[in-house]
C-alpha cells in the first residue's frame, strides 16, 4: 500500500491575496471545497488508473457533540482509504496507481486554486519542490480591476459595481455566492450555518462591516498541538479530530454570544482549520470575543484530559483601509508573541492556558509591533526600569494581568472622564513621580472608576528588584477601542452632555 500526502502551504497568504471581503470568504470556500470534497471525490473515482486501499487501523467515529458531525467522520473516511482531509492536509492510501493520482491531484489544485502553493509526497518522499500555478492569462489588455494582476476576463456583480476581473477573482466570487446560499462545503461556511450568522445580513466589504469604526483581525492557533498528537496513525487521527471538534464547539458558542438576533453580522470567519482560526470583526467585539472563545474552550475540557487545547491569539486593530495582508502579518507576529509566553509556562512546569497579544494602530500604516514596543513601552533603567504594558497576557483570569480582567475593568471606566484617563496614561512614560502625581490629582469620579476596575495604585513591581509594571495603558486602551474612528462624534456627544 502507498500513501499520497498533500500539504497546502502559505494558505492564509493565498486567502488574502484579493483584498475584498467577499473574495476572501469565497477563497476559503473554494479551498475547503477542493480539499474536503474535490480531492476525495477524485480519489474515489472508478475507471481511473488508481485504487484506494482501506485502512486497517481504528479511526475515531463522528463526535455526537460536534456541530459538524455530519461532515467529519474519520471512521467512514478511513474505510475508503481517505486518511485526512482537514487542516490544510489531504492524505489517502492506495493499493495501486498512487503516482497517477498524485499527478491528477496536482492538476486539480492548479485548476481549482490557481496561485496556491502545495507539496505532494508519496510515502514521505516529495515528488517535487513546492508547487505553484501561474496564471496563463496574458495581461496585454485591461488588467483585473481588483488586483491589477491578470487579464480582465469576467464581469462580477457586487452591489452597484460591475468590475472586470481575472478568472482567479471570478472563481473566488462565485464561491462566495455558495457561502451565502448555504451550499459551500468548507468548515467555516458549514459552521456558520449552525450559528446566528446564518440569518444575519453579511457585509460585502470591510467598510460595510465596520462602518465608522475600526477593523479587528483575529488570528488564533493551537498551542503545542504537535506535542500531544501521539505516534500511531489512529492516535494522531483521534487527537486531531478531538482538537478540531473542540475548537468548532468553542467558536460556535463565541459567535452566538457576540452576534445579534437580527440586523448585520458584526464578524466574519475567514478561515477555520484544524486548530486555527482567522476572523475579521468590528473592533469593539474582538477582545470580548477572544475571552468568550477561550472560556468556552476551557469549559469543554478538564485537567484530567491529558493534553489540553489552548490558543495563542494575536489581534490587530486598525483602519479598514490598511492592506489586509499587512494586518495579517502583524496578527501572526502577535500570535507568535503569545505562543512564546505559552512555551515559557510549559518550560516552567505551569498549567497550560490560552494567551493573547494585541496591538492598536490609529495611523495610516501598521509598523512592526516589536519596534513600536521597544520604542514606546520600555523606560528607565536599573532600579527604575519601567514597562508600560503587560502584554502578552493570559486570556482568562480575574485580575488586571489577564485579558478577561482587563475587559471587565475597562467596562468600569465608562463613568470616568476620558480626558483625565488619557492624560494619566500620557504621564506614564515620563516617570513614576509624574504619573503618581497625575494619579493622585484625579477627580473622585475617576478614582472611584479605577478602583472598581481594580487599580489602587499606578505601578506594581514584578519582584523585589524587578521592573515596575502598570496595567493602566492596557486598561485605558481597551476602554477606548470602541471609540476608534468615532472621535468626532464622541467629542460632539460629550460637549452636548456637558452643556445639558
Amino acid at each position: 500500500m502507498t500513501r499520497v500526502h498533500i500539504e497546502l502551504q502559505r494558505v492564509q497568504t493565498w486567502l488574502l491575496a484579493v483584498p475584498r471581503l467577499r473574495a476572501m470568504v469565497g477563497a476559503n470556500a473554494l479551498l475547503g471545497e477542493t480539499v474536503r470534497v474535490a480531492l476525495p471525490r477524485l480519489a474515489r473515482e472508478t475507471g481511473r488508473p488508481w485504487t484506494l486501499a482501506p485502512s486497517v487501523e481504528t479511526y475515531p467515529a463522528a463526535d455526537p457533540n460536534d456541530p459538524l458531525k455530519a461532515h467529519d467522520d474519520p471512521t467512514a473516511d478511513a474505510k475508503e482509504g481517505i486518511l485526512a482531509r482537514d487542516g490544510g492536509h489531504f492524505e489517502a492510501q492506495f493499493a495501486s496507481g498512487a503516482g497517477a493520482f498524485a499527478d491528477a491531484a496536482a492538476q486539480l489544485l492548479r485548476n481549482s486554486a490557481p496561485g496556491l502553493r502545495f507539496r505532494i509526497s508519496i510515502d514521505g518522499a516529495p515528488l517535487a519542490k513546492s508547487e505553484v500555478h501561474l496564471s496563463t492569462e496574458l495581461p496585454v489588455l485591461a488588467p483585473c480591476e481588483w488586483t491589477g494582476r491578470g487579464l480582465a476576463s469576467a464581469i462580477v456583480e457586487q452591489g452597484d459595481e460591475r468590475p472586470a476581473v481575472s478568472l482567479d477573482v471570478a472563481h473566488r466570487h462565485e464561491a462566495a455566492k455558495r457561502t451565502e446560499d448555504g451550499t459551500a462545503a468548507d468548515l467555516a461556511s458549514l459552521l456558520v450555518e449552525t450559528t446566528k450568522l446564518k440569518k444575519l445580513g453579511r457585509p460585502q466589504e470591510l467598510k460595510e462591516l465596520v462602518g465608522n469604526g475600526y477593523l479587528a483581525l483575529i488570528h488564533a492557533d493551537g498551542n503545542g498541538v504537535g506535542s500531544g498528537a501521539g505516534k500511531t496513525d489512529s492516535e494522531r487521527a483521534r487527537f486531531f479530530h478531538q482538537s478540531r471538534v473542540l475548537l468548532r464547539r468553542a467558536v460556535q458558542k463565541a459567535i452566538d454570544a457576540h452576534c445579534p438576533d437580527n440586523e448585520q453580522a458584526p464578524l466574519i470567519p475567514l478561515m477555520l482549520g484544524g486548530d486555527d482560526l482567522l476572523l475579521v470583526c468590528r473592533a469593539e467585539i474582538a477582545l470580548p470575543f477572544v475571552v468568550t472563545l477561550c472560556e468556552a474552550l476551557a469549559s469543554l475540557q478538564t485537567d484530567d484530559d491529558g493534553f489540553k487545547l489552548t490558543l495563542g491569539v494575536g489581534v490587530v486593530f486598525a483602519k479598514h483601509t490598511i492592506p489586509i495582508h499587512r494586518l495579517h502579518e502583524v496578527a501572526e507576529q502577535l500570535a507568535s508573541s503569545a505562543k512564546r509566553r505559552f512555551r515559557a509556562f510549559k518550560d516552567a512546569g505551569e498549567k497550560s492556558r490560552s494567551v493573547v497579544d494585541w496591538a492598536v494602530y490609529s495611523t495610516a500604516w501598521v509598523d512592526d509591533p516589536e519596534e513600536v514596543r521597544r520604542r514606546d513601552w520600555l523606560r528607565g533603567n536599573g532600579n527604575d526600569a519601567r514597562v508600560l504594558s503587560q502584554r502578552p497576557v493570559d486570556v482568562l483570569g480575574q485580575g488586571l494581568d489577564s485579558l478577561q480582567g482587563l475587559v471587565r475593568g475597562a467596562g468600569q471606566l465608562t463613568r470616568a472622564p476620558r480626558s483625565q484617563l488619557r492624560y494619566l496614561v500620557d504621564q506614564l512614560p515620563h516617570g513614576r513621580a509624574l504619573s503618581e502625581l497625575a494619579f493622585a490629582e484625579l477627580s473622585k469620579e475617576s478614582k472611584s472608576a479605577l478602583e472598581e476596575a481594580g487599580v489602587e495604585k499606578p505601578w506594581r513591581r514584578t519582584s523585589s528588584n524587578g521592573a515596575w509594571l502598570t496595567a493602566l495603558l492596557d486598561l485605558v486602551e481597551i476602554a477606548e477601542i470602541a471609540r476608534l474612528g468615532r472621535s468626532v462624534e464622541g467629542t460632539h456627544a460629550e460637549k452636548e452632555a456637558a452643556h445639558v
